[in-house]
C-alpha cells in the first residue's frame, strides 16, 4: 500500500492521532483548528467536533462512547458522539498555557504535557517552564518539570520514553509508581527540522515524526540508531501511531505551519512490514 492521503483537507496543526482498535476508529485533532476528528476506517467517513478552545490531546477509556481530552481550560471526559462533556480537573493553573502530546501508560495513567503558549510560539524565548503531569483516575499530579515542548511519549514494559522538542532527544524514564527515575539519553537528533510525536512497534522501533523534515525517522531502539526514513509530501508532519485491522498501519498527522506547500498538510496513511506495541486504556 502506497501512502495514501486520508483526510484531503488542511490541517492547520494536524495532532495526536489515537487508534481504537475495538471500534476501528482513529481520532485525531486540529489544534489550531479546535477541531477533534473521528475517521471511521471501515466506511472512511470523518466526523468532527468543534470547540471554543485548543483541543490537542485524545486518551481512550474502558467506555467505547466515552474518550478523554485536553483543552485549554483543563481535562475532559467526552462522549464523542454527541459532544457533551464533563470536567475532570485542570492541573495546569497558569494563564496562557495549553497541553501538547500525551499518552496513556500500561498502568492507566494519562501522561500529559503543557506548554506556554507565549514562550514557546514563533520567535519565543523558549523558556523550560512547562510541566508534563500525570493524571491517575481523576487527579493529576506534576511529574517533570522542566519542559519546553512536550512531545513523543510512548511506554515500554516499565519504561517511559519521551520527546521534548526543543531540547531535539530521545530520553528514556523508568516509570515507576508515579515516578520518573534513571534518565538516559537514548537519542540525539542534529537534522533538519525537530523531533515531534512517535510510536512503538512491536519490533521495538520508534517511529518519530520529523517537524520541518518532510519524513518519519525510524530509529531502532536494539541498535540505538536510525536505520530508515519515510519521506513525506508535508513539511510538518506532527505525529503518528499504529492502526488497521491487522494493526500495521501507519497513521500520521501534519501541519501547514510555514510549508510552502501547506494544501500538503493532511492526515496520511502508509501500510508497514510489522505491527504497533500495544495500545493501553485509561484507567477510571
Amino acid at each position: 500500500m502506497a501512502l495514501k492521503r486520508i483526510y484531503k483537507e488542511t490541517l492547520k496543526l494536524g495532532e495526536g492521532p489515537v487508534w481504537d482498535f475495538r471500534i476501528q476508529k482513529l481520532f485525531f485533532v486540529d489544534i489550531m483548528d479546535k477541531k477533534l476528528y473521528i475517521y471511521d476506517y471501515q466506511t472512511q467517513n470523518i466526523e468532527k467536533q468543534v470547540f471554543n478552545e485548543y483541543v490537542s490531546c485524545v486518551a481512550l477509556t474502558p467506555d467505547l462512547d466515552k474518550i478523554l481530552i485536553s483543552l485549554e481550560s483543563g481535562l475532559y471526559e467526552l462522549e464523542w458522539k454527541t459532544g457533551s462533556k464533563t470536567f475532570i480537573t485542570q492541573p495546569e493553573h497558569r494563564s496562557n498555557y495549553r497541553y501538547n502530546d500525551g499518552a496513556v501508560s500500561p498502568w492507566g495513567t494519562w501522561l500529559i504535557g503543557s506548554m506556554n503558549n507565549l514562550n514557546n510560539g514563533d520567535n519565543g524565548p523558549l523558556i523550560p517552564d512547562a510541566t508534563l503531569y500525570e493524571l491517575k483516575q481523576d487527579e493529576a499530579k506534576p511529574l517533570l518539570d522542566g519542559v519546553i515542548i512536550s512531545n513523543g511519549i510512548v511506554f515500554e514494559d516499565k519504561f517511559f520514553y519521551f520527546i521534548d522538542s526543543e531540547l531535539n532527544s530521545v530520553r528514556r524514564f523508568k516509570y515507576n509508581d508515579g515516578k520518573l527515575e534513571d534518565e538516559t539519553l537514548i537519542f540525539q537528533y542534529d537534522g533538519p527540522g525537530s523531533l515531534d510525536g512517535m510510536c512503538l512497534s512491536k519490533s521495538r522501533k520508534l517511529y518519530v515524526a520529523n517537524w520541518g523534515g518532510n519524513r518519519i525517522i525510524i530509529f531502532d531502539l536494539a541498535r540505538l540508531e536510525v536505520i530508515d526514513y519515510i519521506p513525506l509530501p508535508s513539511k510538518n508532519p506532527t505525529s503518528c501511531t499504529f492502526g488497521g485491522p491487522n494493526m500495521d498501519e501507519l497513521f500520521i498527522s501534519s501541519s501547514a505551519h510555514e510549508d510552502d506547500q501547506p494544501d500538503a498538510a493532511g492526515l496520511y496513511c502508509l501500510k508497514i512490514d510489522e505491527e504497533a506495541a500495544v495500545e493501553f486504556i485509561m484507567n477510571r
